[in-house]
């Protein structure tokens, strides 16, 4: 299989197990991998949902995916900005909030889905402002 066959199996994969619309687009190197209205945390934001776009190389799944973006208006219950994620960067005509936040475990691009692996990475984060309040 291709890399864009590979990147395309695991992101229906990702959607069907987690019920969600999800769309893959080449920009050059990279694969935006997009997750449409994933519920948050409860409590933890503003909004209860956002879109989540995933970035992978080319390398995918050997190269480690980390950080991730949500739609502009994922803030704290507070309004304020959550820890490292004051970024605001531009893919494929979009606005997108980075959440830089970096895997400290070990990469496995053996699993049957890294996908799902690094959106369990993103609920992580996450829960970590949950914690916070």
């Amino acid at each position: 299989m291709t890399t864009e066959e590979i990147v395309g199996a695991h992101a229906a994969e990702l959607g069907r197990i987690l019920n969600l619309v999800v769309q893959v687009t080449v920009q050059g190197d990279r694969f935006l991998i997009v997750l449409r209205q994933v519920q948050l945390p409860r409590g933890a934001y503003k909004v209860s949902a956002t879109d989540v776009l995933m970035i992978a190389e080319r390398q995918y799944p050997f190269a480690a995916m980390d950080m991730f973006w949500t739609d502009l208006d994922v803030v704290l219950a507070d309004s304020k900005v959550p820890q490292n994620a004051d970024t605001i960067e531009q893919y494929d005509g979009r606005s997108w909030r980075r959440f830089s936040w970096h895997r400290n475990n070990v990469w496995n691009p053996h699993r049957s889905n890294p996908l799902l692996d690094h959106f369990t990475f993103v609920e992580q984060r996450w829960a970590l402002d949950l914690v916070k309040r």
